[in-house]
């Protein structure tokens, strides 16, 4: 149970304009939904919503409960209506713990519903997570522009082109999407593995600002460094990178080659053996050349802070973050 103080908060922190909470309860063959609908731009003023009938009908009372809350949708917010066999289908596939038989289903979701996008991404993903990477982009390609999942299915697909081995495809998906850590870390990735280490030096550098706390891009950037006899600039980041994951063996071998370069031999020594004592696939890195190495984010989730974080957002915001402040806000909220 969720007191309104602590709702209230939640909603200051995550910029949210509305908050809902509710209650539900049962007597004899009657069910009652009861909502409270908080406006947060109305200094917390509050109507309630309720809705009730038998309870074999929740399904149709919660829709009727939604459409009262919601009243008239935003512009562009409304959706198609999914045929309810696609809409099984598709959600029968992504419960399926089974690979072959989720991509099944999602393929017969596909059928049934050829502009499905939902269906189309999870698709897309089932083939990726198999390997499968060409088939996985026939997927994701048919994604209708401006779907939601339009630009998680692009990214997906510059993962598949980058394991193809197509650098040049994967950079032209990625240029084309909003510029986050995960983004700048797998351009980086592509340009590297064309031989363009200028021009991924400074995505990762990019990435580092955006994300101070993401190792990858550091241990990408001394790696780059290491594999060039840069020595001095792989030390640096790689430690950088180990601060934030003191335990990765790879950081930790490559540090170790590094310094044994510079004749640091015993601090090498230590931590080479600290590395493959950690992993017997660094281990095997004593006797065999050094694979590819580069990173790349798998997964990321598109957000536009600017247009998130308003000025009456982060107002809201900021009382709840001294906590006399958001003792007397709360307190006039619920009292109004």
């Amino acid at each position: 149970m969720v007191s309104r103080a602590t709702s209230l908060k939640l909603g200051w922190d995550t910029g949210a304009d509305t908050i809902i909470a509710g209650r539900f309860s049962r007597t004899g063959d009657s069910f009652e939904i009861v909502a409270r609908v908080t406006d947060l731009e109305l200094a917390g003023s509050a109507d309630e919503v309720k809705v009730s009938g038998k309870l074999e009908d929740v399904i149709s009372l919660t829709g009727s409960l939604s459409a009262q809350i919601l009243g008239k949708p935003e512009a562009g917010t409304v959706q198609p209506a999914t045929p309810r066999s696609a809409f099984e289908n598709y959600i029968r596939g992504i419960l399926n713990p089974d690979p072959q038989k989720r991509i099944e289903l999602l393929q017969t979701a596909v059928r049934l519903y050829p502009q499905y996008g939902a269906a189309l991404f999870q698709l897309g993903r089932a083939y990726h997570l198999e390997r499968n990477f060409k088939v996985s982009n026939q997927s994701l390609d048919k994604i209708p522009q401006g779907s939601p999942y339009r630009q998680q299915a692009q990214f997906t697909a510059a993962l598949n082109y980058f394991y193809l081995g197509d650098y040049n495809r994967a950079l032209t998906a990625l240029q084309a999407l909003p510029a986050n850590y995960d983004v700048l870390l797998d351009m980086g990735a592509a340009q590297s593995q064309k031989g363009d280490y200028a021009g991924a030096m400074t995505k990762w550098k990019s990435a580092t600002e955006i994300d101070p706390l993401g190792s990858d891009a550091f241990f990408n950037m001394g790696y780059a460094s290491f594999v060039r006899g840069e020595f001095d600039a792989a030390i640096r980041n790689l430690n950088e990178s180990l601060k934030l994951r003191g335990r990765d063996s790879e950081a930790l071998f490559l540090l170790g080659r590094a310094y044994e370069h510079q004749g640091r031999l015993d601090e090498s020594q230590k931590l080479i053996a600290q590395a493959t004592r950690l992993s017997q696939r660094v281990e095997r890195w004593l006797t065999q050349p050094l694979p590819k190495l580069e990173r790349v984010s798998t997964s990321t989730v598109f957000r536009n802070g600017l247009e998130i974080w308003t000025a009456n957002r982060l107002a809201r915001r900021a009382r709840g973050q001294d906590l006399s402040v958001w003792l007397d806000a709360i307190q006039t909220a619920i009292e109004s």
